[in-house]
């Protein structure tokens, strides 16, 4: 179901997946139990089924080499899902969990994007600090 979710997220994203080939599915499930097994995945469901997930990978900052972050690969949720109970209680969960991982010293950030073409998530309010934006040219 979350490769279901993240082939539906890809074919939607800035980035414009489709077309997934049967080696393409195989290595995202394997990243996907790499993202399960050694980072950060949480889901939504309802009547067990995935409507929604968060993924997230742990780096090391490309300038300083003690730091680290958890940044967000993947937040999707179906679109019949988007602004319901369900929806904020997966990005409740996302930043209970993150506010913990920062005070236990896992990481030393966290980060999460938004689509701007598609959101008007304002996250400012919740103690985000909004960096830039995504530009893409194909």
């Amino acid at each position: 179901q979350v490769l279901n979710l993240l082939t539906d997220f890809a074919s939607a994203s800035l980035i414009d997946y489709k077309d997934w080939s049967a080696e393409d599915l195989s290595a995202a499930r394997q990243r996907l139990t790499i993202m399960i097994l050694h980072h950060y995945l949480i889901v939504a469901e309802k009547d067990g089924v995935v409507i929604g997930m968060i993924g997230a990978m742990q780096e090391q900052d490309p300038w300083i080499a003690s730091r680290s972050r958890l940044r967000e690969m993947f937040w999707w949720v179906t679109p019949a899902f988007r602004r319901g109970r369900l929806s904020v209680e997966l990005y409740l969960r996302w930043e209970t969990d993150c506010e913990r991982f920062i005070l236990d010293k896992l990481v030393d950030q966290v980060s999460l994007s938004t689509q701007p073409s598609s959101s008007d998530v304002d996250l400012s309010k919740r103690g985000w600090r909004c960096v830039e934006n995504h530009w893409i040219k194909e």
